[in-house]
C-alpha cells in the first residue's frame, strides 16, 4: 500500500492526529516489509509517525519511534562504496527521491521532539540530558525555551537564566522568557537592556528605545 507522506503530514496540520497516525502505522509497515528500503528513508518514516505520536499525546511511543529514526539516520553515512553502488544499481526500482543516502531528518530537531516528550511526562532530568546533546550553536529559540524551563525545574537557575536571556537576543517578545527572568529574580532594567538599540540620527534612537520599553516596564510591575 502507497502511502503519500504529503498527506500524512496535512492530516496533521489539519488536527486530524488519529487519522494520520492510522495512515502512518501502514508507512511504517510497508517500508520495514521492504528489505531494500533506504535507512534515511525509514528514519524519515519513523520521525513522522513519532509526530502523529506526539500529536496524540502518546508520548512514551513516540521516544521509541523518534529513537529507531536516529539509529537508521546514521546507518545511512556509514554505508561503504560498494552498498552504495548496490543501492545505484536498484534506484530504477524505488519510488522514493531520497535513495541516495540523502537525509531529509535533523537529528538535532529529532532530540529535540524526544526531549519534549520526556518534558510532558515530567522526566526533566533525561530531557535536559537529550537537550544537552544538541550543540548550543544551532539551539533554535524554542529549544532555549524548553532548556530554560528543564533547568529551571531541576533548579539550575543560573542556566536556567542564561536560557532565557539567549531566547530574548533571538526574539524580544517571547513573553515566557521575560516572564521566567521576572520569576526567577531578574531585574527588569537588565531585561530591558537585552533589547537592541537600532541607532539614528541624534538622540532619537535613545526616544525611540523608551518608547520600546514601555509595554514592557508595564507587563514587569
Amino acid at each position: 500500500m502507497d502511502i503519500p507522506k504529503d498527506q500524512i503530514s496535512t492530516l496533521l496540520d489539519h488536527g486530524f492526529s488519529t487519522s494520520a497516525q492510522f495512515l502512518g502505522s501502514f508507512l511504517i509497515s510497508s517500508s520495514s516489509a521492504n528489505a531494500e528500503t533506504n535507512p534515511h528513508v525509514k528514519a524519515e518514516n519513523l520521525v513522522l509517525f513519532g509526530d502523529t505520536l506526539l500529536r496524540d499525546k502518546e508520548y512514551r511511543r513516540a521516544i521509541h519511534m523518534y529513537k529507531q529514526a536516529l539509529e537508521y539516520h546514521r546507518i545511512g553515512p556509514k554505508q561503504t562504496s560498494a552498498s552504495t553502488r548496490s543501492s545505484l544499481s536498484t534506484s530504477n526500482r524505488s519510488s522514493s527521491p531520497n535513495s541516495f543516502n540523502v537525509s531529509a531528518v535533523n537529528e538535532n530537531e529529532v532530540k529535540f521532539k524526544i526531549a519534549s516528550c520526556h518534558s510532558l511526562l515530567n522526566d526533566n532530568k533525561t530531557a535536559l540530558l537529550e537537550m544537552e546533546g544538541i550543540p548550543s550553536k544551532v539551539r533554535t529559540l524554542q529549544m532555549n525555551l524548553l532548556m530554560g524551563k528543564l533547568y529551571r525545574n531541576t533548579r539550575h537557575s543560573r542556566a536556567a537564566i542564561a536560557c532565557y536571556r539567549e531566547c530574548l537576543r533571538n526574539c524580544f517578545y517571547v513573553m515566557e522568557a521575560i516572564i521566567a527572568l521576572a520569576e526567577l529574580g531578574v531585574t527588569a532594567k537588565n531585561v530591558i537592556s537585552l533589547i537592541p538599540q537600532t541607532p539614528n540620527r541624534g538622540n532619537r534612537g535613545s526616544y525611540d528605545h523608551l518608547d520600546s520599553t514601555r509595554w514592557l516596564q508595564v507587563s514587569l510591575r
